[in-house]
């Protein structure tokens, strides 16, 4: 089975989602409990500001190295850039 995951990089200098009263975003983009802690871990990119390349690679410590490098890339300071992956997952 395929996955698509948006991704949002917060490089502006606040948290977007404190003015609905949350620290990130609160909802999973995959409803199963294994992905759970991976969905935080991307919607963590999304919240509070990020300093730069350390800061992903720090948020993202256990995915893949792929998914850092991708996201060191993407990242703009002073922006809020959104993106796209799809993966395969292998267990089906």
């Amino acid at each position: 089975m395929k996955y698509t995951v948006k991704i949002r990089l917060n490089g502006l200098d606040h948290n977007p989602w404190h003015r609905m009263g949350f620290k990130q975003n609160p909802f999973p983009q995959i409803a199963k409990a294994e992905y759970d802690v991976a969905m935080r871990m991307v919607n963590s990119l999304d919240a509070d500001p990020i300093l730069g390349p350390d800061d992903i690679r720090e948020r993202l410590k256990g995915c893949s190295q792929e998914l850092i490098d991708i996201c060191i890339a993407k990242f703009e300071p002073g922006k809020r850039v959104t993106f796209y992956i799809t993966f395969e997952d292998g267990r089906s």
